[in-house]
C-alpha cells in the first residue's frame, strides 16, 4: 500500500497549530491545483494535500488516525478500523520477513529473482526519499511604515509583496498597539515554499514608525516643544492641545525659563502592556515681534520696576 504521511504532506508537525495547517494547506492547494499546474504529478498531489487536510482538520478523525499510527505503525491498517481507507507504507521488505521465518521457524527463505530485484528497487527508492530531505523554504522579509497614532491605537494594514514564482500577493497585517521602530512582526508559513515537503518559510515585516509633525518619540514618552508668552511664562496658565484623541489643558507653573521642561505624567505613547509614558513639553518664550502702545506702556513698566529693582538696567 502507498504510504501517505498527512503531516508530512502538509508540511506539518503533530504540534503544529491549526491556524498554520490551514495555511499551508491553502499554499499547497493552490500551488497542485490542476488549472493552474499541469505537470504530471500535479492532480495526485493535489488529492493528497485534500485528503490530509480533511482528517488533520477534523478532530475525530485526526484523534483516530493518530491512535491507528500509534497502535500499528507504519503497515497495514486493521480492516475492522473506521481508518481502513487510510493507507501506510509497509516497511519491513523481504529481509525482515526472512529474518521472521529464520527465528521462528529455524529456517531462511531464498530469495527469487523477482523478489532480488524487489529489494533492489526499493532500495533505490529508500535513497532517492534520504537524499529528498525536506527543505524549509526562505523568508521573505520587507517593511512597513506606521504613524505615531496608529502605533498608539493599532491597525490593519494592507501589504502587498512579490513571492517567488507566486508574483505579487497582498496580505492583511494586524498591526499591534504599542509598536516601535525595529520591532518585527512575522507571519508563520507565508513566506516562499519549501521543497520535499518542507515548511513554507515565513513573512517577516520590519516596522518603521514615520516622523511625526508635532511630537517626536523617546522610548514610549511623547516629546513637544512649545511656544508662550512672556506673560505667560512669568504669571504661569493653562495650555490647550492635542494628543491623540483627548484634549488637554496643561497648568504651567510659573516662573517658567526658556528651554525648560514640563512633565505631564501618563500622557505619552503607549507599549504592548497598555502602560502609557509621560508627555514632556519644552517651553519656547516666544518674544512678540510687534505691540500695541498699551503693550508697550506695560512693557515700560515692567522695565521701570526691573531697573529700581536691581539697578543693573540704564
Amino acid at each position: 500500500m502507498k504510504y501517505k504521511n498527512y503531516y508530512e504532506i502538509l508540511g506539518v508537525s503533530r504540534k503544529t497549530p491549526l491556524q498554520e495547517i490551514k495555511l499551508n494547506y491553502r499554499q499547497l492547494a493552490k500551488q497542485y491545483h490542476p488549472d493552474t499546474n499541469k505537470s504530471p504529478e500535479a492532480e495526485e498531489k493535489f488529492k493528497d494535500v485534500n485528503e490530509a487536510y480533511a482528517t488533520l482538520t477534523n478532530e475525530e478523525k485526526r484523534k483516530k488516525y493518530d491512535k491507528q499510527v500509534a497502535r500499528l505503525g507504519y503497515g497495514f491498517v486493521d480492516s475492522s478500523s473506521s481508518l481502513s481507507n487510510v493507507k501506510y507504507e509497509f516497511k519491513s521488505g523481504m529481509n525482515a520477513f526472512n529474518d521472521l521465518l529464520t527465528t521462528i521457524l529455524g529456517f531462511k527463505k531464498e530469495n527469487t529473482e523477482e523478489e532480488t530485484q524487489t529489494e533492489t528497487l526499493d532500495a533505490k527508492q529508500e535513497e532517492n526519499k534520504t537524499k529528498k530531505k525536506p527543505i524549509k523554504g526562505t523568508d521573505i522579509i520587507t517593511h512597513l511604515d506606521v504613524s505615531l497614532e496608529e502605533g498608539y491605537f493599532g491597525v490593519e494594514k494592507k501589504i502587498a509583496i512579490k513571492a517567488f514564482k507566486a508574483g505579487m500577493r497582498t496580505f492583511s497585517v494586524k498591526v499591534p498597539i504599542g509598536i516601535k521602530s525595529g520591532d518585527k512582526i512575522r507571519l508563520a508559513a507565508l513566506g516562499n515554499p519549501g521543497k520535499n515537503g518542507g515548511k513554507n518559510g515565513d513573512l517577516i515585516i520590519n516596522v518603521r514608525l514615520i516622523d511625526d509633525s508635532e511630537f517626536s518619540l523617546d522610548g514610549v514618552d511623547l516629546e513637544k516643544e512649545i511656544e508662550i508668552t512672556p506673560a505667560i511664562a512669568a504669571l504661569g496658565g493653562k495650555y490647550k492641545l492635542q494628543v491623540m484623541d483627548e484634549k488637554l489643558f496643561v497648568s504651567l507653573p510659573k516662573h517658567l525659563r526658556d528651554g525648560e521642561i514640563v512633565t505631564v505624567p501618563n500622557k505619552g505613547y503607549i507599549d504592548e502592556n497598555g502602560d502609557r509614558g509621560n508627555l514632556n513639553l519644552k517651553i519656547h518664550i516666544d518674544m512678540p515681534v510687534d505691540i500695541s502702545e498699551r503693550e508697550e506702556e506695560l512693557y515700560q513698566q515692567l522695565l521701570n520696576i526691573e531697573t529700581r529693582k536691581d539697578n543693573i538696567y540704564l
